[in-house]
């Protein structure tokens, strides 16, 4: 874990190291639930290999996606 302060939209800037995607949703919602942060983001932060892979089902996605009218 790492953690610092900073200015802007939030006091305070935490990176969480978690197995997965569920166990941030766990921290997240448990330390909302106990009323010690006002308010809170999360970002997902993925690494060069997962944002290769992403990037390799864009032409799967592309071909059934079609934007709302």
């Amino acid at each position: 874990m790492s953690g610092w302060y900073c200015f802007g939209d939030y006091d305070a800037v935490i990176i969480l190291d978690l197995p997965d995607n569920e166990s941030m949703a766990a921290v997240a919602l448990a330390v909302e639930a106990s009323g010690a942060v006002r308010a809170g983001k999360t970002t997902v932060l993925m690494s060069g290999a997962q944002a290769v892979e992403a990037m390799k089902k864009t032409a799967l996605v592309s071909k059934i996606y079609r934007p709302a009218l």
